[in-house]
């Protein structure tokens, strides 16, 4: 048991590092290409950003995902890599289909996996928040003023 919660520690923390670098690499792309497109960029040119920053975002949780699926294989929980990785993605994104499943002594791992796909999950929505939120304020600058006058209305 001991093991396993030692394991899971370290997975997470691997993960975590890996998510940091890939949310900082596609915030400074994002902004970076942002700023190369003057004061207001196409339209087609936001939606290809955001475009870019989800793609960059999908390919971090899917490294993350492998490494959790290099590690099964590794120790012995899972006789293959495409296993491995099916059985991670299922986890991490917590669909759970349970058709392929870790022996007893790893099975903690697999719920674990999924509570840290959550939270990692959760971070790259808070970024594509953050992106899309400033974009609609340059924008639409009038849908960010007060209520009553975004409305039409008195103040």
């Amino acid at each position: 048991m001991i093991t396993v919660i030692l394991s899971a520690f370290g997975l997470t923390a691997v993960t975590v590092t890996v998510h940091s670098v890939g949310a900082v690499a596609s915030i400074s792309r994002a902004a970076r290409l942002r700023t190369q497109r003057r004061h207001r960029p196409s339209r087609l040119g936001t939606e290809l950003l955001v475009a870019q920053l989800v793609s960059i975002l999908l390919l971090v949780h899917l490294a993350e995902a492998l490494v959790w699926a290099l590690f099964f294989v590794l120790v012995g929980g899972l006789p293959d890599l495409e296993s491995a990785v099916y059985f991670s993605l299922a986890s991490y994104t917590t669909v759970g289909y349970g058709d392929v499943v870790l022996p007893e002594p790893w099975r903690l791992l697999g719920p674990i996996e999924a509570a840290v796909g959550v939270l990692m999950l959760g971070w790259s929505t808070g970024i594509l928040v953050t992106v899309i939120g400033t974009i609609y304020r340059q924008r639409f600058p009038s849908l960010m003023t007060p209520m009553g006058r975004a409305l039409g209305g008195r103040e």
